[in-house]
């Protein structure tokens, strides 16, 4: 079942793949054309995107290799240690862009937008949002946190490029600066994206907690015979949680029963909270004071 999800994710991967490169240089080439920064700023934050899906497909394979015995909990945080490779391109990336609209400062010259150049980049925003709509469709169909990322990703793309569109005709209209403060916002937007990146990768690999303890708890005293719940913690990433916790039952309760009772609370957290899929339940014992004698 998880192989079949992960080819149908790498599928999408590739079409998103092919798309984004086509959009990235077409923009790239034609900024160029017309010595655009602002344009080819966005050719480069659309080449971002590609090399993301690329990395992101390499990561997806290593992250859905089955358990072995050097790493029994799974290859998940493989998939995360490729996001901090995608954070080190956007800031690469977002260097460039930055160097590029500096020297257009020092040495001013004007854009020569020209009609080829506002089809291109209809065009470019047309295909952003056909990505945008079918990564998401197909991300929530199977439940693919790193499609539907992508795709909103993806999606602010499109106010990108709609913001360079708008840059071409300002330049057209005689306003030739506004090209170097696109640029620079765009650079700007992915130093951002590399940051938040960053924080959520660092996040993953440092097994920040994922789940609010009192939501576990709340879960788990449904169960008439688990008096409280305590030591909880969560790791991993929203498909693939790792969860470990006390309970206080009865000290008269069997052992048996207790081994039981650790099985029940590891299926009703497993269906009552999407993605958790390894659950590590110590019974602690509750000892009940004898009423006193009259």
């Amino acid at each position: 079942m998880e192989f079949e999800k992960y080819k149908q994710i790498q599928k999408v991967q590739l079409i998103v793949i092919f798309l984004n490169l086509a959009t990235s240089v077409s923009k790239l080439v034609m900024g160029k054309i017309i010595n655009s920064v602002s344009m080819t700023a966005d050719g480069f934050h659309s080449l971002g995107d590609g090399l993301n899906n690329v990395v992101g497909m390499i990561g997806v394979y290593f992250a859905f290799q089955p358990k072995d015995r050097k790493h029994p909990y799974g290859h998940r945080k493989f998939e995360t240690m490729t996001t901090l490779f995608i954070a080190g391109l956007l800031i690469t990336t977002s260097i460039k862009v930055l160097v590029d609209a500096y020297y257009r400062i020092i040495n001013p010259t004007a854009p020569n937008a020209n009609m080829i150049s506002f089809v291109v980049m209809i065009f470019t925003i047309f295909i952003n949002i056909i990505i945008t709509t079918y990564e998401k469709r197909k991300g929530l169909l199977l439940k693919s946190d790193f499609l539907v990322s992508d795709a909103t990703h993806t999606l602010s793309d499109v106010l990108v490029s709609i913001s360079v569109l708008a840059t071409l005709i300002a330049t057209k209209l005689g306003f030739h600066w506004v090209d170097i403060v696109v640029s620079i916002f765009i650079a700007l937007l992915i130093i951002k994206a590399a940051i938040d990146i960053l924080r959520s990768g660092a996040d993953v690999l440092c097994d920040a907690i994922v789940l609010e303890p009192d939501e576990v708890e709340k879960i788990v005293c449904e169960l008439k015979e688990v008096h409280s719940c305590h030591k909880i913690r969560s790791r991993g990433v929203s498909d693939d949680i790792h969860l470990d916790l006390h309970v206080v039952v009865n000290s008269n309760m069997a052992l048996e029963r207790a081994h039981k009772l650790a099985h029940e609370i590891d299926e009703l957290l497993k269906m009552k909270i999407p993605g958790v899929s390894d659950v590590n339940v110590h019974v602690d014992p509750y000892y009940i004071k004898s009423l006193p004698i009259k």
